[in-house]
């Protein structure tokens, strides 16, 4: 993995979305419709966690292979490398971490 976040930054490998969504009777709907929906994606590298003001490190709380869900717009930026689609973004955008049964 080429990028490296740092502080409670995470790399998330993109699973592919439909880009255009439509109804049943053939109506596109505009992204302002699906706004509420979550996506799915692995975390593939974590940076270290904050530091609170007492400066105590506040860790990081997902670990690189956990798939996890995500608000549509939560990437603070996108990335393809190698032809994979990666966002960088806060871990406090992450909704759940999703288990195994």
């Amino acid at each position: 993995m080429r990028l490296k976040p740092v502080n409670d930054k995470i790399v998330v490998k993109t699973e592919k979305q439909g880009d255009v969504q439509k109804t049943e009777g053939g109506i596109i709907l505009p992204d302002t419709v699906t706004d509420g929906e979550l996506l799915e994606g692995k975390v593939v590298a974590v940076g270290d966690g904050m530091y609170s003001s007492n400066g105590t490190l506040i860790p990081v709380v997902v670990s690189e292979g956990d798939t996890i869900l995500y608000g549509k717009h939560s990437a603070t930026s996108e990335h393809t490398i190698d032809g994979e689609d990666y966002i960088l973004m806060s871990v406090n955008e992450v909704m759940s971490i999703v288990k195994e049964k």
